[in-house]
């Protein structure tokens, strides 16, 4: 189903549901959406997508997880669309809105469906799973991602658990789940994922970035792939926006990486960067929602720089400020002009420049600083 929920992008024979929430009404541009050519559709839209998920015949695919949940969501539909008509959420549209979107735009000539499942707190990934009914779960890693909010790092494996639920009347009798066997609380999800009915599947690497090849590989094989085909899929990747996008210049190599970020993202994305040839440069904006172990996580990141041969690190924001060390450059800003400036000035030819940050901190405006300095 071709569907829009922002009257404002309509486009003429598409379907308009108008979303209703406590501050906005989509009802008051049902006027606006006719006129534009939309047909529409006025219903509940959690309401709707549960019914239609219960029409559909496909493997249904739901990725949770602290970090790398986009990175997966997409490395896995180039993989399997090697062989089967998938659909996968676009971009970040893991939330109650796009989550249902998503479960909408697949029909009878879809054989998979992949969703990505995003969460703050707990409760809401249950929500998400009530709709979504996986025959297939992959949870990529248990890290601290929002522990401001859950508090501990065993009420996010917690929360994340929620996407294991016992069948209803008419679902598949095999249901699969692919876990992390390097994440905290393994044990935990292990407990859920058998009182849940579901086939526990392990990956591992000795890296994060080992770890979702792995992932890939097991999905694949588990659905009849080869590993020529799966190679192929992995070659043919294109990351979603803002989201380990490789930037090559003439001169430098820039990564945006600047959606968002946590702990183990900024990890997942220096193991990255190792494996590219050339100076290594970090740019780190604030890490947010960590609560009072803010200081404390940032500063787990040094260690992590030095492993995986970062030469130097730009930080902006009071939290990532207080990274000090001895051992690797460490340059702190809290003014974002007075950062790139600077950054301007360090960068040599051949340097590979990482660029990430919490959402909040907008850190796709040094991307940009940089794309428009060191042009094609």
């Amino acid at each position: 189903m071709d569907i829009c929920t922002d009257s404002r992008q309509i486009k003429p024979g598409q379907i308009f549901i108008p979303i209703q929430g406590p501050n906005f009404d989509g009802r008051k541009f049902i006027d606006e959406a006719v006129r534009k050519g939309a047909q529409i559709l006025d219903v509940n839209l959690e309401d709707y997508a549960k019914k239609y998920r219960k029409k559909l015949k496909c493997h249904v695919i739901g990725i949770t997880g602290s970090a790398g949940k986009t990175t997966a969501k997409d490395m896995l539909y180039y993989v399997l669309s090697q062989k089967f008509n998938v659909i996968r959420t676009e971009e970040n549209q893991n939330n109650e809105i796009g989550v249902p979107l998503t479960i909408l735009k697949a029909d009878s000539s879809t054989d998979i469906l992949i969703v990505e499942m995003g969460m703050r707190k707990r409760g809401e990934i249950a929500q998400l799973t009530r709709m979504v009914r996986p025959t297939h779960t992959v949870i990529t890693i248990i890290g601290n991602a929002h522990i401001e909010i859950l508090k501990t790092q065993r009420n996010i494996a917690l929360a994340k658990a929620e996407i294991f639920q016992h069948p209803i009347k008419g679902e598949r009798e095999n249901r699969f789940a692919f876990i992390n066997f390097n994440t905290p609380y393994y044990g935990l999800l292990k407990t859920k994922v058998e009182t849940h009915g579901f086939k526990l599947l392990p990956f591992k690497g000795s890296t994060k970035v080992d770890q979702t090849l792995n992932l890939c590989y097991e999905v694949g094989h588990h659905f009849g792939l080869s590993d020529a085909e799966i190679e192929a899929g992995l070659k043919q990747y294109q990351p979603s926006k803002h989201r380990m996008t490789i930037h090559k210049r003439p001169t430098v190599t820039i990564i945006d990486d600047s959606y968002n970020a946590n702990p183990d993202g900024v990890v997942y994305a220096m193991q990255h960067i190792k494996r590219i040839r050339g100076r290594k440069m970090v740019v780190l904006g604030d890490m947010l929602e960590l609560g009072d172990k803010a200081d404390e996580l940032h500063n787990s990141l040094i260690p992590e720089a030095i492993e995986n041969e970062v030469s130097c690190i730009f930080t902006m924001g009071p939290h990532s400020s207080q990274m000090q060390s001895d051992e690797i450059s460490i340059m702190n800003y809290l003014d974002k002009a007075k950062l790139h400036q600077e950054l301007l000035q360090e960068i040599k030819p051949g340097d590979v420049i990482l660029v990430k940050g919490s959402r909040g901190m907008k850190m796709e405006e040094t991307v940009q600083f940089l794309l428009e300095k060191f042009q094609k």
